[in-house]
């Protein structure tokens, strides 16, 4: 029996249809090329196409095609059933070419093909992978009527396709809203290890959609953990806010967070987030949130806004509050929420008592504008009233009075107080004329007689201040007649004021009265008494009532201040005046002993010399003529000393010391006139003393100082000048002088000729000229002019803003000044020069010299200290400059406090003590009257800080304030600064986040 059978498949191989046999066996063993060719040989070797090999041969050689892959297999096969129409392998075929299609995912196709394929031609074993297919096939192509019903029947079975197609199935049943259906079938597949990434999302999603919220937070945290979870930020997002709806703000905010993190959110993610933060009192962390909602204009940022407000406001930060309560009453879509934040913001605004741009009063009268009939109108009038006794805007607050139909006593009262303040406020910002105006509206509510008798002392004050003297005079008798003035503590200082101004108008007696009344007084302010007292001691002096300048030159000693010594000085110059000279020397003697570091020291020894000498006491006068040689050998008063102490020889009979005496001071000196003149006229004395005429002859031939030589051309010239000069003829004096010069340009008398020249010009008031033969005067040698010269020089120079000149100059007034006055004003300008001239170390060495002087008045220890603090500042010596600046803060009450406020402020934010910083800006921010400028910078500084902070949200809030308050017209760079700011820090506020992407998870199909 084996050799039978291995008859037949010898046969087999070697009959006609052995070409056929080889080919299935080739497609037997999955060799589908070979074997198509196989088959292909088979057919053309048989012409009978009805020969059952043949109809085999034409099927196997499609499939193998189709195995292949082939282009025309599908052409091979659809032959086949054309060519055999009643063959039996028709459902095969279908079912073959449509998983054809499917694994090279033409689905479109791939549908036709199933649904072609009867499915009870199909065995049983394959009928749930066709189906399955068949759904997957229409599901890719959105058929999913077609889909459902196919993964309907596979779902429940035991196949491999059961469980894909109960997740196609639910997946599908989830996307039509069936959510029950959909939960049922993937709670069947959440124990499925390849279905444990995807499904509990999907649960999670369909407890979330039915609004399941304590389901989604009792499940989404047992899955959170797996690793094959897929969507997990969507999770992180689903679980947040199921917490979210069940008000569970602690655990959304956590949830939220992380999803923030995770992915990129939406507006309502974010208000989500805030809002929960905010409901855990986590402001801060709210407010960044709110902040990303609130920066579009519509309903949900106007609420973020708002609550950012709120958020400010439960932190304390008023300020911030303020400016976005304001923000979310700028947004219009909800009304009743514009009008809520308008309100708070008014009500803020005074609170925090910070108005740099009144929006106080511009909130309550914006408020009253739009809500006329609110229900909170008596409560934001009487906040208005609050606002107008406080703001600093005080003309914006006189005319909101003004707009008021009427007024009851206490808004007049009120009216009163703000008008009076107002002229307050333009007075200390010198707008004399319009504090002058404004004062006068201080009667239009006479309420209060004192603040109408204070209005009249301000208004003489300010009409002094323009020099209008005779204004002045008359507002003051004003105040003074006024009954209400008594009870003032301004009526004694009205005197001296009222003194000052009578001095000005040169009615001296009327102004030594009115000083004489304020001393009666008793006045309190030492450094006024002390003045007064000087003022009539020198009013009484330059009088020549020498009696009562000696008075009250003494109560000005007893006064014990830094300028008992001036008066010390002059007290002994009164005394000589009234022939008490040794009560003068006295007087000087007390000056030199009690008062060494004097400015008037030099001039003491020298009035002491010439005192002594007057008296004939000859040994003391040469022995303090001597000490004032030693002691001030730069004196231009050099010469005078060395003429007196040869005439006290000459005096003395010492003749052959004086003839040398005055022989020196001729070689030295016999180009200059008066001293030539005055050695030879002593010298003459001496010679005719000793009888020795001759030699008095020799000495006026040889000198023509002596006024004995023909150089009478010369003197025709210069004199008629002189003597129109003298007369106060300056007019005709300057073509003279001029013509002199022109003739004389060496001429003996050529450099006091242009100090003559100088001042006749000035008299005239051409400063240029002026000062230019002033400089050719103080190009020669110094004598009694000089000083004088250089002050005026320098001056000049100054008020020019030639800082380098000024320098040059009061250098030359400096090494040359005796007068206490000019030393001082010597270093006053070379500290001014050099600080404008940015030389900041030589003007602290200069401040430092001033600060150090005697009689400091207020006004330059104020620039002294200024000087200082900029200086120190400019160079980094913050330590130095705090100290002039604190003191500046203390004793001033200008726009120079802003401005010493703010470099304090960005002291300490350098050395990163940023809430000492932001208690300067706040000062700032509170002054009153306010100034634009330190208040924009202040803002802007505070911008800084906040962004230091990491506050992106108050720094925005800080910075619009400036751009969206600060006066357009100002163009000092305030707002190009603001907005170059708020364009870094959008960038901060936008920065760049990065998500990692999920990887996508496939459900794979077993094919096998």
């Amino acid at each position: 029996m084996a050799f039978h059978v291995q008859g037949q498949e010898t046969k087999k191989y070697s009959g006609d249809n052995s070409l056929y046999y080889h080919a299935e066996e080739l497609f037997g063993k999955a060799q589908y090329s070979a074997a198509r060719e196989g088959f292909r040989a088979f057919i053309n070797a048989h012409q009978s196409e009805n020969d059952l090999f043949v109809q085999k041969a034409y099927y196997y050689e499609g499939l193998s095609a189709l195995e292949l892959f082939n282009e025309d297999a599908i052409p091979l096969l659809i032959a086949y059933n054309n060519r055999y129409p009643e063959n039996i392998n028709k459902a095969v075929i279908s079912f073959k070419i449509a998983n054809f299609f499917f694994q090279k995912e033409d689905f479109e196709n791939a549908v036709i093909w199933y649904a072609n394929t009867p499915l009870n031609a199909v065995e049983k074993e394959r009928k749930d992978e066709l189906l399955f297919k068949h759904g997957y096939s229409a599901f890719q192509l959105d058929d999913r009527v077609t889909a459902l019903n196919a993964f309907r029947d596979v779902k429940d079975g035991t196949s491999q396709y059961a469980s894909p197609s109960l997740y196609f199935f639910s997946h599908l049943s989830y996307l039509g809203g069936a959510l029950q259906i959909a939960l049922e079938g993937f709670e069947k597949l959440k124990v499925d290890p390849n279905y444990s990434g995807v499904v509990p999302y999907y649960i999670i999603q369909i407890y979330h959609r039915q609004m399941r919220f304590q389901n989604v937070v009792d499940y989404a945290p047992t899955v959170l953990d797996s690793t094959s979870l897929t969507e997990i930020s969507d999770v992180y997002h689903l679980l947040g806010d199921a917490y979210y709806k069940l008000n569970q703000f602690k655990e959304a905010a956590k949830y939220l967070e992380i999803y923030y993190q995770k992915a990129k959110t939406t507006r309502v993610d974010d208000y989500q987030i805030a809002y929960s933060l905010f409901r855990n009192e986590e402001y801060d962390k709210a407010i960044k949130y709110f902040d990303r909602v609130a920066r579009v204009d519509d309903s949900l940022g106007q609420i973020a806004m708002y609550q950012i407000a709120d958020s400010y406001q439960k932190l304390n930060k008023l300020l911030p509050a303020r400016s976005a309560f304001y923000r979310a009453s700028e947004m219009k879509t909800l009304e009743k929420v514009q009008e809520d934040a308008l309100y708070n913001f008014a009500v803020l605004s005074f609170k925090v008592d910070i108005n740099p741009y009144d929006e106080s009063v511009k909130a309550f009268e914006n408020y009253l504008r739009k809500y006329p009939e609110s229900s909170r109108k008596q409560d934001i009038y009487q906040c208005l009233v609050n606002v107008y006794s406080n703001t600093s805007n005080y003309s914006k607050a006189l005319e909101s009075l003004d707009k008021l139909p009427s007024k009851d006593t206490k808004l007049k009262a009120l009216y009163q107080i703000i008008a009076y303040n107002y002229g307050v406020e333009l007075f200390q910002k010198a707008r004399y004329e319009d504090a002058i105006t404004n004062f006068a509206l201080v009667n239009k509510y006479a309420i209060d007689p004192q603040l109408v008798a204070l209005a009249k002392y301000w208004r003489a004050d300010a009409f002094y201040r323009l020099k209008k003297y005779t204004e002045s005079i008359a507002e003051y008798k004003l105040f003074l007649g006024s009954p209400a003035s008594n009870s003032l503590e301004e009526k004694n200082d009205a005197y001296y004021n009222l003194g000052y101004a009578y001095w000005n108008k040169e009615l001296y007696n009327d102004a030594l009265d009115a000083l004489q009344i304020y001393l009666q007084g008793n006045p309190k302010n030492k450094e006024k008494k002390v003045d007064a007292c000087l003022k009539l001691a020198d009013g009484y002096y330059t009088s020549k009532q020498n009696a009562l300048a000696i008075k009250y030159y003494k109560e000005t000693i007893d006064l014990k201040s830094d300028l008992s010594d001036r008066a010390s000085y002059y007290l002994a110059k009164s005394y000589g005046y009234n022939g008490q000279l040794q009560l003068k020397i006295n007087a000087l003697l007390t000056l030199i002993e009690d008062y060494k570091d004097s400015k008037y020291i030099m001039n003491g020894v020298y009035e002491l010399a010439k005192s002594y000498k007057s008296g004939s006491e000859y040994d003391p006068a040469l022995v303090y003529f001597r000490k004032y040689l030693a002691d001030y050998p730069q004196s231009p008063l050099l010469i005078d000393c060395q003429l007196e102490i040869a005439d006290i020889h000459y005096k003395q009979w010492d003749y052959a010391q004086a003839e040398l005496d005055f022989k020196q001071l001729l070689l030295e000196h016999d180009n200059v006139r008066d001293v030539c003149a005055a050695a030879v006229k002593g010298l003459m004395d001496v010679y005719i003393a000793q009888k020795k005429p001759e030699k008095a002859s020799d000495l006026a031939d040889q000198y023509p100082c002596a006024n004995v030589s023909p150089d009478e051309k010369e003197n025709l010239f210069y004199n008629p000048a002189l003597q129109s000069y003298v007369d106060s003829n300056y007019v005709e004096a300057i073509p003279k002088f001029e013509t002199y010069l022109t003739k004389f340009p060496q001429g003996r008398y050529a450099n006091e000729t242009y100090y003559f020249l100088g001042n006749s010009y000035f008299k005239i008031k051409d400063t240029v000229k002026a000062v230019h033969n002033y400089e050719a005067y103080l190009s020669g040698e110094n004598n009694a002019y000089s000083e004088f010269a250089a002050a005026r020089v320098s001056a000049f120079y100054y008020n020019k803003k030639d800082y380098v000149n000024g320098i040059k100059y009061y250098q030359k007034l400096d090494k040359i000044a005796t007068k206490a006055y000019n030393i001082f004003v010597a270093k006053l300008g070379l500290m001014r020069c050099y600080f404008l001239n940015n030389n900041y170390q030589e003007s602290i060495a200069y401040a430092k010299i001033v600060l150090e002087s005697n009689g400091l008045t207020t006004a330059n220890h104020i620039d002294a200290e200024y000087v200082s603090a900029l200086a120190s500042y400019k160079l980094e010596n913050y330590t130095d400059a705090a100290l002039s600046l604190n003191w500046l803060v203390k004793n001033t009450r200008s726009a120079m406090t802003a401005e010493s406020r703010y470099y304090l402020a960005e002291i300490h934010q350098k050395n990163k003590d940023l809430t000492l910083a932001e208690n300067e800006i706040n000062a700032i921010l509170k002054m009153k009257p306010s100034y634009n400028f330190w208040i924009g910078k202040a803002l802007i500084l505070k911008t800084k800080i906040d962004i230091e902070r990491g506050d992106y949200v108050q720094a925005e809030q800080s910075l619009k304030s400036v751009i969206d308050f600060y006066p357009k017209e100002l163009n000092d760079g305030v707002l190009l600064e603001a907005n170059e700011l708020m364009e870094e820090l959008t960038q901060l506020k936008n920065p760049v986040k990065i998500i990692e992407e999920e990887p996508d998870k496939k459900i794979e199909i077993n094919q096998n």
